[in-house]
């Protein structure tokens, strides 16, 4: 199983600079099969809104467990904070991504409202992903591209007007998911447990670690929530939780000058030693030494 990573726009800019973009707050970009911007198989923590629009081709994605299938002239969008986890796309796959960070539209109220319209919206559906019609995938293809050609112009007031323009974008992407007509699958109790978990664990692993916190919020047992998950996961609670915070320690240890005590704190240990303990139990050294050996 490869190993889970941050995805954000600092790290997408870091390995692909030349892709259209304002700081780290708003990256737009196109992408295939054979240039994907990410790696096959691998699994990331998003900390990112995200909006994929597929143009041709197909993949199969999970996204916070549940699985999701996208093919050409599908949207998929989803707020921060989610787990996404690639595991097949077809060779002709083509796609357009926006990836807008907080700091942008969080300012912005019109288009704070319309974010958070969006999201709620995709939450009650329980689905994210919108099917278009071939109007209004050539439209939003055609915003996409208009976008990226405004994040590589020298325009006096270039951050307001990429406000503008993505509110625009996502006015219209509102609109034609207030037409959508809404199928609701049969959710096997499992299932919808380990979607439930996903979301509880992304939110809280920071702060909560014990098993029974997410059991009672979940209105389980210990132990029903341990079997669903190792049957469905082949992996514990405890191993889920510790894998999500071993990846927010790599990122701190690598991504800020936090000393190791406060990465330990921010990560819910109250002990730096017992944090450096378990650092060093999974990933085979201590977490200086982790910094040093990428050369931080």
């Amino acid at each position: 199983m490869s190993e889970l990573r941050t995805y954000d726009n600092a790290q997408l800019l870091h390995h692909w600079p030349q892709l259209p973009h304002l700081d780290d707050e708003v990256v737009c970009f196109v992408g295939n099969f054979d240039n994907r911007r990410y790696p096959h198989n691998e699994r990331y923590f998003n900390r990112e809104l995200m909006l994929v629009l597929l143009t041709a081709g197909h993949s199969e994605i999970r996204l916070n467990g549940r699985p999701v299938s996208l093919s050409a002239g599908t949207v998929l969008l989803h707020g921060p904070d989610y787990l996404t986890d690639h595991r097949s796309l077809s060779s002709d796959l083509e796609y357009m991504a926006l990836s807008l960070s907080e700091s942008l539209w969080a300012e912005e109220p019109a288009l704070s409202r319309i974010v958070a319209q969006l999201l709620l919206t995709m939450r009650r559906d329980d689905d994210c992903t919108l099917r278009l019609s071939p109007y209004a995938a050539e439209h939003l293809r055609s915003e996409l591209e208009a976008l990226m050609s405004l994040l590589d112009s020298d325009h006096r007031f270039l951050r307001r007007r990429v406000q503008v323009h993505c509110e625009a974008l996502l006015l219209d992407v509102a609109d034609w998911l207030s037409h959508k007509t809404v199928v609701r699958e049969h959710v096997s109790r499992r299932d919808r447990l380990l979607r439930e978990f996903h979301a509880l664990a992304t939110k809280h692993f920071r702060e909560e670690h014990s098993v029974g916190f997410y059991a009672d919020r979940l209105a389980v047992s210990r132990q029903y929530l341990t079997r669903v998950l190792r049957a469905e996961t082949g992996r514990s609670v405890n191993e889920i939780l510790s894998e999500l915070q071993l990846m927010e320690a790599r990122n701190l240890l690598l991504t800020t000058t936090l000393q190791v005590g406060e990465v330990a704190a921010q990560l819910g240990f109250g002990d730096a030693a017992v944090f450096c303990k378990f650092f060093r139990r999974h990933v085979g050294c201590t977490p200086l030494a982790f910094r040093r050996s990428r050369g931080v």
